[in-house]
């Protein structure tokens, strides 16, 4: 019995993409559109996805958690907003943590012969910090004592407010000129020192093409997509799948 379901089922989906091929070849059938949702359930697969940032003798990363897309009517380009989080690290200690939402728009094309969707013309229109209980700013008492010995950071713990000024000599002047950054204690601050090297590592991972999908065709749609399919644009709020383009 599950042989003779199996076989009538296999026949069925035969029959099914016999159809949509011939419906597509009259042009009966021009595209195939996506919602909105539909975007950000195919979109969450790709989650999380972490950068390195170079800094002065501490260690930055940028961790892409999740996404979600939107098409405005009238426009042709995929609205994107990121939600991510960013720490800052100095000898093996965390100084810094935030999370962050980055909105911007990017533009969807389709390459036949790799068969997948990628990204193209990404522009970023702003970079924010999300006030959460992950916000988190190292005191300068606290980064001081991270370089110290032990027994003298004590000492001076129990006498007088241990400052960066004390770590003249000690450290590097590029990581103490770096870390004279935080002693004001303000989030934004620190947030808008890294705001540009932010924003150039999310543009390279466009322009470098790490941002993309490949189409499944163990899926229906995706499958005659990546046969016969031709372009891939935003429209009307929805990314249309194009098989014809006249």
């Amino acid at each position: 019995m599950d042989e003779q379901v199996s076989f009538w089922s296999s026949w069925k989906h035969r029959l099914n993409r016999w159809f949509a091929r011939l419906m597509i070849r009259f042009k009966l059938v021009r595209q195939v559109r996506y919602s909105q949702g539909e975007l950000n359930d195919m979109l969450a697969a790709n989650f999380p996805h972490s950068m390195q940032l170079s800094l002065p003798g501490s260690k930055g990363l940028l961790s892409l958690l999740n996404a979600e897309l939107s098409m405005p009517m009238a426009q042709d380009k995929l609205h994107i907003q990121l939600y991510c989080s960013f720490t800052v690290s100095v000898a093996g200690q965390d100084i810094y943590r935030a999370h962050l939402v980055v909105a911007g728009t990017v533009t969807p094309y389709y390459i036949e012969t790799e068969k997948a969707i990628r990204l193209k013309e990404m522009q970023l229109a702003d970079i924010r910090l999300v006030n959460d209980d992950y916000a988190f700013i190292g005191s300068t008492t606290e980064l001081a004592t991270l370089f110290m010995p032990r027994s003298f950071k004590y000492l001076l713990a129990s006498t007088v407010h241990i400052t960066l000024a004390l770590l003249k000599g000690v450290v590097p002047n590029e990581l103490l000129n770096y870390l004279n950054l935080y002693s004001s204690g303000s989030k934004q601050r620190v947030l808008d020192y890294h705001q540009a090297e932010i924003q150039r590592l999310l543009l390279k991972e466009v322009e470098q093409e790490d941002w993309c999908y490949l189409l499944d065709e163990s899926d229906f749609e995706e499958q005659l997509f990546a046969e016969l399919g031709q372009e891939v644009m935003v429209e009307d709020g929805f990314l249309a799948f194009k098989f014809h383009l006249d």
